[in-house]
């Protein structure tokens, strides 16, 4: 959606998505449909075979930010089953972009909606997402705290971290240091593996194994 799209949401009084659903697993959620996107206006339906986003009132789906991939599955409705293939946030309101699948699906603005989440591709997902930190606090502690994130992309079956590092000023990364960071990365997996056996806060989440400087960059308390 562009600016006029997301402008438009608001001159319809729809308020932005709330996805902070997105922390609870394993769990159904229940909400309603706000709008229903086509890619160049808004209706007031979808029927069975139709592409479209659709904004929720609240979400528990994870839209793809931060270089994690989104989640997928499906909403559930009175009159169907919409299969959510991608998920992107844009000005504040997530859309769940997919099909009506069936013969006789139909999905209107207004109709109570069931999410539900692919957790078993989440979790697949969900201990890639704490990689780079790991991997960002590790290379701080070998090469410097001159290190700096550039990027990252997390896939249920990879991650992906881009830095900065320039060996001409600080040095080529040899082989005695790429140990010396798989060493404090493995050192890390097991206590973090930990939390997700627990229910945590996000602060007490940051605090472990000394991360809490890491996570701060991107997740501030």
């Amino acid at each position: 959606m562009d600016a006029d799209a997301t402008s438009a949401l608001h001159k319809k009084g729809v308020s932005t998505t709330d996805d902070s659903f997105k922390f609870v697993w394993f769990k159904d959620h229940e909400s309603a449909i706000k709008a229903i996107y086509t890619g160049s206006e808004f209706v007031e339906n979808a029927t069975a075979g139709d592409d479209v986003g659709i904004v929720l009132e609240s979400t528990s789906f994870y839209a793809e930010q931060g270089g994690q991939i989104f989640d997928i599955g499906s909403l559930d409705g009175p009159f169907g089953s919409f299969q959510v293939c991608n998920v992107q946030i844009f000005g504040g309101f997530v859309l769940h972009i997919g099909s009506v699948s069936g013969v006789t699906g139909k999905f209107s603005v207004g109709d109570k909606v069931t999410c539900k989440v692919d957790y078993d591709r989440r979790t697949l997902i969900a201990p890639n997402h704490t990689c780079p930190h790991m991997l960002n606090y590790a290379l701080r502690k070998v090469l410097g705290n001159h290190v700096d994130q550039k990027g990252s992309i997390v896939l249920p079956e990879k991650m992906r971290f881009d830095f900065y590092h320039d060996p001409n000023r600080d040095g080529a990364i040899n082989a005695d240091h790429l140990r010396k960071i798989e060493s404090i990365v493995n050192q890390q997996i097991k206590p973090e593996l930990d939390v997700y056996s627990k229910e945590v806060t996000l602060a007490e989440a940051k605090r472990i194994n000394g991360l809490r400087a890491v996570f701060g960059e991107v997740y501030p308390i």
